[in-house]
C-alpha cells in the first residue's frame, strides 16, 4: 500500500506538476476590489517524477517527491509546465503531503503552496493550494489552484487567479 501510495503521490504531483491540461478558458470579468479575476482550466500530464525515501525505511516522514509535467488546454495544445516538491508528513501510512508548485504558464509563473491528504481508494488527493506569488503577467497575483488528482496518470488543475 505505501507503494501504490507513494507512486500515486508521485503520479499526483507530477500531474499536478504536469500531466496534460483539460479545458482552458480566461475570465477577464472584474473581481471584488477592483481586481481581475481570470480562471484555467487544464489537465496535467508527468513527464518526470523522482522518489527520495530518507530513512528510516519503514516510516513514510520525509519522504520527497520531485517532479516536472506538462499542462494542456482543451484543445490539447501544451499551455505550459509544472515542477512540483512533495515532502510527506506522515509517518505511517503516508496520507499527507506538503506539496509547492510552480506552473510556468503564457506570460509568467504562478508558485503554490499547501498540503493534501492522500486516498488509498478514489482519487488520490482533491486539494487546494495558495497561490503564493507570480512573475510577469502573474506579478502580484492571489487566489487558489485546486488539484484533483483522480488517478495516478491524470489531474485536474483549476487556476482561480485574481490580480
Amino acid at each position: 500500500m505505501r507503494k501504490r501510495l507513494l507512486a500515486a503521490l508521485g503520479v499526483a504531483a507530477a500531474v499536478t506538476a504536469g500531466l496534460a491540461l483539460g479545458p482552458a478558458a480566461a475570465d477577464a470579468a472584474p473581481a471584488s476590489h477592483g481586481h481581475r479575476a481570470i480562471t484555467i482550466e487544464a489537465v496535467e500530464r508527468g513527464t518526470a517524477i523522482n522518489m527520495v525515501d530518507v530513512a528510516p525505511a519503514d516510516s513514510a516522514l520525509g519522504d520527497q517527491l520531485i517532479g516536472t509535467g506538462d499542462l494542456l488546454g482543451r484543445d490539447g495544445h501544451k499551455l505550459g509546465t509544472s515542477s512540483f516538491v512533495g515532502v510527506s508528513t506522515d509517518a505511517k501510512p503516508r496520507t499527507a503531503e506538503l506539496l509547492t508548485f510552480v506552473y510556468e504558464l503564457p506570460g509568467g509563473k504562478i508558485a503554490t503552496a499547501g498540503t493534501a491528504k492522500l486516498s488509498a481508494t478514489g482519487p488520490v488527493f482533491d486539494a487546494q493550494f495558495a497561490i503564493t506569488g507570480g512573475t510577469g503577467r502573474y506579478e502580484n497575483a492571489s487566489g487558489q489552484v485546486r488539484v484533483l488528482q483522480k488517478t495516478v496518470e491524470q489531474a485536474r488543475v483549476t487556476f482561480k487567479i485574481r490580480h
